[in-house]
């Protein structure tokens, strides 16, 4: 569609502002009806004479003042003022700086007014129930054991982890049970065997308990079960550290098949497994754990950070029955206990089914972002996963990673380059990681998507152009 903005836009208003306000006079004016499809960012560009940018943030703009709305796969079109979109419950705050930069770097869940609604309703609740004791004493390290016993019936019923309360600990988040996994069974200078690409979190950890990591070769299924024998077999490494489920960050995703193959080696070649699980409940109709084939040797770590609220560190960890004691040990050591209140919410979340409400608007949001993705992110190949909260894109030969972040930020798009999540220095690794939800509205990764992509088609500056 070709639309007249220019009688409609006014001087003395930065270019974005100016084209958004311009849209809502022409609405307004009758000149766009509702229901009207709009221009792509490019087109419209085109016709204005400004950049592709410049247009997202313009839409963005008219779609946080409820003029327009964007529908995944379809396009940019007029609002009714008669109907509701589920981009309403998306919204951004009215009061958000539109100068803020994009955030497609954090590896955060979508959070809404709505989530933090539920939160306050939990918080009003401990405080009318007089819970004074969960701040005016001490409890048992290892966790309540009702709370104990209600995440076990969770994980058992929607996660496919069957759980004994007493093989259970509560920390306060998956970062923290992983560090007390991997300190019950490391002792400085081990070998931990991994993917090549891994978690920030297990290459600090590497650095803070003073082990070693081996990379293992993977493909879009994860740990490649003959590298991983091979690695096996040459000796050195009792520990395996792996997330089955959309690997932070390829999004590699073992299939029963590959994790009952994995099952068999750790039970071989006598290896203790410590599973990231945090993405898990991403992915629906999902597959059993790997911890659930060998729970005589599995470490199970999860929490709720990354499907209700950042916040919400409630974190699980499912030790083998016969190292509870020591991992309790490890626990007491780093925090004595794990703060009770996100535990009390948790539970009565998990009961009254608003935690699977809330895991499954995740599921459905990042299923919408990924398929905006897949339209945007036309001028390079990537890994990601259809509910995945990262995309692994794979820069054009004529962009190095740094560079490319470097160039993204000067226009207001924070990523990560594919440096801090490898085992090894690869120079050659042409990857940039992006994640799809610490921003709330989807205008907003939109138009970081389209400027992405608008760059990756660039030729690269001179050097001394990129700050």
């Amino acid at each position: 569609m070709t639309i007249d903005l220019k009688p409609f836009i006014r001087s003395g208003q930065p270019k974005y502002l100016a084209i958004g306000n311009a849209l809502n006079e022409a609405i307004n004016a009758g000149a766009l009806q509702p229901g009207s499809k709009l221009p792509t960012h490019r087109e419209l560009a085109e016709v204005l004479g400004v950049s592709v940018q410049t247009v997202s943030n313009a839409y963005a703009h008219a779609e946080k003042q409820g003029v327009i709305y964007a529908q995944v796969g379809s396009g940019t079109f007029v609002r009714s003022r008669h109907v509701s979109h589920e981009s309403d419950y998306l919204s951004t705050d009215e009061h958000e700086d539109p100068n803020r930069g994009i955030d497609l770097s954090t590896a955060h869940p979508v959070c809404t007014a709505r989530h933090v609604k539920l939160y306050r309703e939990g918080l009003e609740r401990l405080a009318r129930e007089g819970r004074d004791d969960f701040i005016t004493s001490f409890h048992p390290t290892q966790g309540l054991t009702q709370h104990r016993e209600v995440v076990c019936n969770w994980l058992a019923q929607q996660q496919k982890m069957p759980a004994d309360p007493d093989h259970m600990l509560f920390c306060n988040g998956t970062a923290h049970a992983l560090t007390i996994a991997m300190a019950t069974v490391l002792n400085p200078g081990d070998t931990v065997l991994c993917e090549h690409e891994t978690g920030m979190l297990l290459l600090a950890l590497a650095q803070t308990l003073h082990f070693k990591l081996k990379g293992v070769a993977a493909d879009d299924q994860g740990l490649l079960p003959e590298a991983l024998e091979a690695a096996c077999r040459q000796g050195g490494a009792r520990v395996l550290f792996c997330t089955p489920t959309m690997n932070n960050p390829n999004n590699n995703t073992m299939g029963l098949e590959r994790r009952q193959q994995i099952a068999e080696l750790a039970r071989r070649y006598d290896l203790t497994v410590v599973e990231d699980d945090v993405y898990g409940a991403l992915q629906p109709d999902r597959s059993p754990p790997l911890s659930a084939l060998i729970p005589e040797r599995s470490f199970y770590a999860t929490s709720l950070t990354k499907v209700t609220l950042p916040g919400m560190r409630a974190g699980y960890l499912v030790t083998p029955p016969h190292l509870v004691q020591q991992a309790i040990g490890r626990l007491r050591s780093t925090t004595w206990m794990a703060t009770l209140m996100p535990f009390e919410i948790a539970s009565w979340w998990m009961q009254d089914g608003t935690l699977e409400r809330m895991i499954g608007f995740q599921q459905q949001e990042f299923a919408a972002r990924q398929q905006m993705a897949s339209e945007l992110l036309s001028a390079c190949r990537y890994k990601a996963h259809p509910n995945g909260m990262h995309i692994w894109a794979e820069l054009p030969e004529h962009w190095q990673p740094d560079k490319f972040v470097r160039r993204a930020r000067q226009e207001g798009v924070m990523i990560f380059p594919a440096e801090p999540f490898l085992v090894s220095v690869d120079r050659n690794n042409p990857y940039v990681r992006i994640s799809l939800g610490a921003e709330q509205s989807r205008a907003r990764v939109q138009a970081g998507l389209s400027t992405l992509n608008t760059l990756m088609e660039e030729i690269p500056p001179p050097m001394h152009f990129v700050f």
